[in-house]
């Protein structure tokens, strides 16, 4: 057995931020850190993006022998916590040994949100959420001519913009009426789409996969279900996350979409917090709770979840998540509410891809979307958001 003040679990960005606080507070913190990958902790976002697309190493945070320099952390890869005894505060582990901890954070994030059709089952068909997934999916667009992403949100448009960047002619394939529809509106979305099919990206929209066909074990054809066929060589499938809470479930902790975490990131199991994608958190400024799949979220919530644990509770959830992207040419950025509101004002210019949209409700601001604009005016306007400022203070 491994004895220990602080058990992490899961090496994603929450996790690791956790870890980074953690050690940035007590160096000779007594720590460990169980994750299911192989590797150690890197960045995500370069994933779809820049390390897609040959333009960069791999992502890893730090060194391997940095971790090596902590003489009181261990971190375990290629290993899960398959259940915690909460009575005892012992994690048991899939290699046969357990941790006995006097605080423990879930940072188990997400897993993809698999495509269950007939066929789904062929060689050729990717999902990305980890390095090697992304190792893969590169070695595959070398080879490519038709590469097809199933799904129009962050992942698969970003891939396909690495994909276009690289020469390839993607197909993206969208169930809903537009891409992005969980981060922009249908004006930004509509402008995005024509941006990328100028870029030779085709988008379609309004159409669900059936089934995939192949020969010979292999990927072919994907059908949808107006019975388009669409010739691909290798899919990408980016439908969504689905959060990893079998490990809280089975340990008693109360999820729902999520772990259930209170403002401080408590669940319901004392000396237990959860943090990043899959926490459901509530958010005292909105007076409701939130899951949110963002990478500023995940950082935030890791380091919050960290001081906490520390401290002893003073701290409470109160952030405003933004989310950004590049794509092409263009930055993105986002913050607060972008689709429910009752006005918009424009600034900038759509056709030069340097504008942005800022939303409000009732004359209050709620949100905005951003392309290639000034970050020092979006740090004002992160500002009013969390103030409830009225659209008439933004000029």
């Amino acid at each position: 057995m491994i004895k220990t003040d602080i058990l992490i679990i899961g090496s994603g960005i929450a996790g690791y931020y956790a870890l980074n606080e953690l050690l940035k507070a007590n160096p000779d913190a007594n720590a460990v850190m169980v994750t299911s990958d192989p590797d150690y902790p890197y960045d995500r976002p370069p994933l779809s993006k820049e390390y897609l697309r040959g333009q960069r190493d791999k992502p890893f945070f730090k060194a391997p022998e940095y971790y090596s320099g902590f003489k009181n952390l261990k971190i375990l890869l290629n290993t899960s916590v398959e259940e915690i005894k909460t009575s005892k505060k012992e994690a048991i582990l899939s290699n046969g040994d357990s941790v006995e901890f006097e605080k423990a954070l879930i940072a188990t994030g997400g897993r993809p949100r698999r495509l269950n059709v007939s066929g789904s089952d062929l060689k050729g068909i990717y999902y990305l959420r980890t390095l090697r997934d992304s190792d893969e999916i590169k070695e595959a667009m070398k080879r490519s001519k038709n590469p097809v992403i199933v799904g129009g949100g962050f992942i698969g448009i970003e891939a396909a913009a690495s994909m276009a960047t690289l020469g390839l002619r993607p197909t993206v394939i969208e169930m809903l009426p537009h891409i992005w529809t969980t981060f922009v509106d249908e004006k930004v979305s509509e402008h995005i789409r024509s941006y990328f099919e100028k870029k030779g990206v085709k988008i379609i929209t309004g159409e669900a996969v059936k089934e995939f066909e192949g020969r010979e074990g292999k990927v072919e054809t994907v059908v949808t279900q107006s019975g388009k066929r669409i010739e691909a060589d290798m899919v990408l499938v980016a439908i969504g996350i689905v959060p990893n809470v079998e490990l809280a479930q089975k340990s008693g902790i109360d999820v729902n979409n999520g772990i259930l975490t209170d403002e401080y990131l408590r669940t319901n199991v004392k000396d237990i917090y959860a943090a990043g994608d899959v926490a459901n958190i509530y958010d005292p400024n909105l007076g409701k709770r939130r899951r949110i799949e963002h990478w500023n979220n995940a950082w935030y919530t890791g380091r919050l979840a960290i001081r906490n644990m520390l401290k002893g509770d003073i701290e409470a959830y109160n952030f405003l998540s933004t989310v950004w992207s590049d794509i092409f040419d263009i930055h993105i950025e986002s913050g607060g509410e972008t689709r429910d509101y009752d006005n918009y004002i424009i600034k900038g210019n759509m056709e030069s891809n340097k504008f942005i949209v800022v939303y409000s409700k009732g004359g209050t601001i709620v949100g905005y979307v951003a392309f290639n604009w000034d970050m020092k005016d979006l740090d004002r306007l992160n500002d009013l958001i969390m103030k409830k400022a009225s659209l008439s203070e933004y000029s």
